[in-house]
């Protein structure tokens, strides 16, 4: 009998826990964070659905406007631009908001999955920002320049 009851108490655990990870779409949040004197507003992608949505199939990002990426541990990362309709500068930052590595990606459309080309961290990332291409330089933001990021 008890044997049973353990066995549902985890069989509902890992329901749960599934529903969460991929099934449970809280509403987007944004901040507003001053990048270099200017004030973007970033949706927030902190769960995995929102993460592996991204930025998917939008034909435009308002000026002033991105994502930021929040992963639980600050681990190499890599972003790749399925259904991605907009080119980004993608700027991985490590866990003290510090620029590791900036990157422009631009749409693949007519590439199949496992050919999509890969965009990486140069070392472990913790937060990652999502900007219309250009918009890195814009803002002269470089390697080793340091982003104040607020509590997510």
């Amino acid at each position: 009998m008890v044997k049973n009851i353990l066995i549902i108490i985890l069989i509902t655990v890992l329901i749960l826990l599934v529903y969460q990870l991929f099934f449970n779409h809280p509403p987007t949040k944004i901040v507003k964070m001053d990048l270099k004197g200017k004030t973007y507003q970033l949706e927030i992608a902190k769960t995995i659905p929102q993460q592996a949505k991204g930025l998917m199939n939008r034909t435009s990002l308002c000026q002033n406007c991105g994502m930021i990426f929040v992963f639980g541990l600050e681990l190499p990362q890599a972003f790749w631009m399925k259904n991605t309709l907009i080119p980004l500068d993608i700027i991985f930052l490590d866990k003290n908001g510090k620029i590791i590595n900036i990157v422009t990606a631009t749409p693949q459309s007519a590439v199949s999955d496992n050919q999509l080309r890969l965009y990486r961290s140069t070392a472990p990332a913790k937060f990652v920002i999502e900007l219309n291409a250009g918009d890195a330089t814009k803002l002269s933001l470089v390697p080793d320049n340091i982003i104040d990021i607020p509590s997510l």
